[in-house]
């Protein structure tokens, strides 16, 4: 029944696999691959959810579709200028970003219902590179059912939700790096 939910679908089902059903976590998978999440505190979800479409604007107007990434490993990440731990983790972000931006792997940093000025000022502020987006009015934000900030997910090649972080992290620890390694080197279906 999950693996057949439609396109758009809220993502609160999958907050509460996060979180919730760990026994859906796991199985079938190797020592070294559950070491690679665990690690990292991500929770690994073994069920085909197809991540929910979305169109939003960049901070110089051009309109972004998560479909503009398929073929690439996203790092779906869900923030706001004024949440403390998230401002913390960009630096980190900034640092796995430049690391694997040219290894078929892209970070979406998708801001929650504020301006662009503000979200420009801190952008420069931290030097970012990675692709910033505004959720102007929420809704992306609801879709993927995001309760509390940062909120990262990892979305696969295909276009299917792989696993899930709340609250900040040190991206750019040596685990981070290793995940991600491991995600861009894995071929689908394994």
């Amino acid at each position: 029944m999950v693996g057949k939910l439609k396109k758009g679908f809220p993502l609160v089902l999958i907050t509460w696999v996060f979180f919730s059903a760990y026994s859906l976590i796991f199985p079938n998978r190797t020592d070294a691959e559950i070491h690679f999440w665990e690690n990292l505190g991500v929770v690994r979800i073994n069920e085909k959810l197809a991540a929910p479409s979305f169109r939003l604007k960049d901070l110089n107007g051009k309109e972004v579709k998560l479909e503009d990434h398929r073929g690439k490993i996203v790092f779906l990440n869900f923030w706001a200028t004024w949440c403390l731990p998230c401002r913390a983790e960009m630096p980190s972000m900034e640092k796995l970003y430049t690391q694997f931006k040219d290894r078929d792997f892209i970070i979406l940093a998708v801001d929650l219902q504020e301006g662009t000025n503000k979200v420009r000022a801190l952008k420069e502020k931290f030097e970012l590179h990675f692709p910033i987006l505004l959720d102007s009015d929420g809704r992306v934000g609801l879709m993927y059912g995001v309760r509390s900030i940062p909120t990262t997910y990892l979305i696969d090649r295909e276009g299917y939700v792989m696993g899930g972080a709340l609250g900040a992290r040190n991206w750019a620890r040596k685990e981070a790096f290793a995940l991600i390694d491991h995600l861009l080197i894995t071929k689908p279906d394994s």
